[in-house]
């Protein structure tokens, strides 16, 4: 039976889009195509929304067989949280995962946690006002959301923490310390978790030309801006990636064709600026 409805929901997948719209100035949401990856057990979960409702599958990474499915009221997608196509909402323990619904909106945000072991709903989470998933801690109790200011496309924005056991918005804004006034804007371009999953690195380009990485540990609810020494256009900014070396001692900035363009120490966050994008 499951292989019969495998094959059912092959043209939905295929008939899905990459980035759907998810509202305001997120990334937006994915719906059929990659889903979200939970590399250490080999297993995809994939969104399809069919009429007013959604589709919920786990795929295995290493034949294509579907594991289990279920479906969820509304329209529910797998979060993108950078515009070069990152996903996220998969605990790093395997556990929950967390989709958010089409149509969020100034006024509200919903979002849908799963167990994964039985793609059970658990509860919705409703926010007011229009926010995207960011980060899920390790153990999947706690969600990191951007909270934004308004639905423009440089709006300003907050990090927040969510209790999924509550439902409930954990203290204020998660700022860098350091900077506690720092205003926060820019678009994510670009994403990477450390091998634990603790950490949550993203790029970010500013409207003025700058850019920095926001680096999140997911365990403890901090959060460190990294300024880069660069200005640049928003389309050569864009084309930056993350990836980590030395066992995720070292954050890699590199562009395609260009190699590398700087290094961020992840204890100290130093950085060592190689080349202009």
């Amino acid at each position: 039976m499951l292989r019969l409805i495998a094959f059912a929901l092959v043209p939905l997948a295929l008939a899905s889009g990459i980035a759907a719209a998810g509202g305001g100035p997120s990334p937006g949401l994915m719906t059929g195509w990659d889903g979200t990856l939970d590399a250490a057990r080999g297993v995809r979960y994939v969104a399809m929304p069919v009429g007013r409702s959604t589709i919920v599958a786990a795929v295995r990474t290493s034949d294509g067989r579907m594991l289990r499915y279920s479906t969820i009221r509304s329209g529910f997608g797998v979060p993108i949280v950078a515009f070069d196509g990152t996903t996220e909402g998969v605990s790093s323990d395997g556990r929950t995962l967390v989709l958010a619904e089409f149509g969020a909106s100034p006024q509200q945000t919903r979002f849908a946690v799963m167990s994964t072991s039985r793609l059970r709903l658990q509860k919705v989470v409703t926010l007011r006002g229009l926010w995207a998933l960011d980060a899920l801690s390790r153990d999947g109790r706690t969600l990191y959301a951007t909270e934004y200011l308004s639905n423009e496309v440089n709006a300003r924005y907050n990090v927040r923490a969510v209790s999924l056991v509550t439902g409930k918005l954990l203290g204020g804004a998660i700022v860098d310390k350091r900077e506690p006034d720092e205003e926060m804007n820019g678009a994510p371009w670009s994403r990477v978790r450390n091998p634990s999953g603790a950490w949550a690195y993203t790029l970010y380009a500013k409207p003025n030309g700058t850019a920095f990485v926001h680096a999140l540990d997911t365990s403890s609810g901090r959060a460190f801006c990294i300024d880069l020494p660069w200005r640049s256009s928003t389309q050569a900014l864009s084309a930056v990636r993350l990836s980590l070396a030395d066992n995720g001692r070292s954050l890699v900035l590199s562009k395609p064709g260009s190699g590398r363009l700087a290094l961020v120490n992840t204890r100290t966050f130093k950085v060592k600026a190689l080349a202009n994008p």
